[in-house]
């Protein structure tokens, strides 16, 4: 058989295809409805995360104004209570400071010599007006500076100090006075006495020595009692003993001007919300 009689093969264009297999998905591929499913998911998610994060926001927005809600009205509450008590006071002062006018008013209009004493002047009770009348000036001074320091004793104990101050002014109270200054200032019951190094403030106000204590009243009350206060005494030891200064004058008139302002309490007044 000769090669012309073979059959002859078809081209390679008609040559029948193989068949193919589907296309096998890659491992990690996923299908669209996953995706969509996964994207969905995630949304949902951060939508609860968001609404979770709302609600405790709102909560705790509630919970504060709740409490600063309730911590007004306490502080107005306290507030009230407080002018309540104050006005209390007040009244009570008030009629205390009427009772004692009518003592004084029944004193001076008294015949009898031992009621009437020191009863020379009658200035109203806690006047801020300008005042007159007789009375003693105590004056107390540091040691000579040149003076030398005697065994035992403290560079402290050659000055004078707020407490001897005061131990004067209490004494003079106690004896009666009626009105009062220190280096010329009118002492109320605002009035502040500081030792501050070798100087004293009387209401922030500096001063050297010497130091006058002046009080309007009966001038032989007074006097007595100075002299008879134990404090005063035992301050009489150290004038002898460390050289400080000590004088006590009876004045037959002393005048005090008036306060500069008024002395009165003043205390804040809650505003009224009308709306």
């Amino acid at each position: 058989m000769s090669d012309s009689d073979s059959p002859q093969s078809p081209p390679p264009s008609y040559a029948p295809r193989a068949r193919m297999d589907p296309p096998r998905k890659r491992s990690g591929e996923r299908s669209p409805k996953r995706r969509t499913w996964k994207k969905m998911r995630s949304a949902l998610a951060i939508l609860v995360v968001m609404v979770t994060c709302g609600v405790v926001f709102g909560v705790a927005a509630s919970n504060t104004r709740g409490q600063a809600s309730s911590s007004d009205v306490n502080l107005l509450s306290m507030v009230r209570d407080r002018q309540e008590t104050v006005q209390e006071l007040t009244d009570q002062r008030n009629s205390l400071r009427e009772s004692i006018h009518r003592y004084v008013d029944t004193t001076s209009s008294s015949d009898d010599p031992a009621t009437n004493e020191g009863a020379a002047s009658s200035i109203p009770i806690g006047t801020t007006t300008a005042v007159q009348g007789p009375g003693v000036t105590v004056t107390l001074t540091d040691a000579p500076a040149d003076q030398i320091l005697p065994e035992g004793a403290q560079p402290d104990d050659l000055v004078i100090h707020q407490q001897d101050i005061e131990d004067v002014m209490n004494a003079l109270w106690r004896g009666g006075a009626e009105a009062m200054t220190v280096q010329g200032k009118r002492v109320t019951s605002r009035s502040v006495i500081r030792c501050i190094g070798n100087v004293i403030l009387v209401d922030g106000t500096s001063y050297s020595p010497p130091y006058a204590i002046s009080a309007i009243g009966d001038p032989d009350r007074l006097k007595r009692a100075i002299n008879s206060d134990e404090r005063i005494i035992n301050y009489k030891r150290y004038v002898v003993k460390y050289g400080l200064g000590w004088r006590l004058d009876e004045e037959k008139d002393l005048t005090f001007t008036a306060l500069p302002e008024d002395t009165s309490p003043q205390y804040a007044r809650i505003v009224e919300d009308h709306g």
